[in-house]
């Protein structure tokens, strides 16, 4: 699957909604607010056995 378009305009995306009976109109007020989540990040080296520059082993 491939995105095909990408809609950002608020007004754009209001009328679609609103069109389809969706549109469940918020403001910032009524929103929950966003959850600060602090997690560890580690680095795990990842070692492969492909070969490098050759793409014989590439199955088409």
């Amino acid at each position: 699957m491939a995105i095909v378009a990408f809609i950002d305009e608020a007004d754009v995306i209001e009328r679609i909604l609103r069109h389809l009976g969706l549109w469940e109109g918020t403001s910032p007020d009524t929103r929950a607010p966003t959850p600060t989540v602090k997690r560890k990040i580690t680095y795990e080296p990842f070692y492969d056995d492909f070969p490098t520059g050759s793409r014989d082993w590439y199955a088409d």
